[in-house]
């Protein structure tokens, strides 16, 4: 009885759906004026590396640390947002935005 059991719980399969797959980044498409080109470098620098990915949040005018979770894709850079909230902000006007960076 005990082996029947065994082989049965064994048998079976989860019900439970798999997790989620993270939705990919946005890319967006922003007009790259010199301005948002010198906003985008800017954001880069901000946390001392110039490697095309900015991790100090450019929502907050780049105050506060970005979450990998909340990116934008722009153009070539990865802009990392602090949080959903900022990420949805910035996002309605990315060049605006990148744009104050610099001002």
């Amino acid at each position: 009885m005990i082996w029947i059991a065994f082989i049965f719980a064994c048998g079976t399969t989860s019900s439970t759906p798999a997790e989620p797959k993270p939705a990919p980044a946005k890319v967006a498409t922003v007009a790259i004026s010199p301005q948002v080109l010198e906003a985008l470098k800017t954001a880069d620098a901000a946390d001392g590396t110039e490697d095309k990915v900015a991790t100090k949040c450019s929502g907050c005018a780049l105050g506060m640390d970005g979450d990998p979770a909340h990116v934008l894709q722009v153009e070539d850079y990865s802009l990392h947002l602090c949080s959903s909230m900022c990420k949805d902000y910035f996002s309605k006007d990315i060049s605006g935005n990148l744009e104050k960076l610099i001002n």
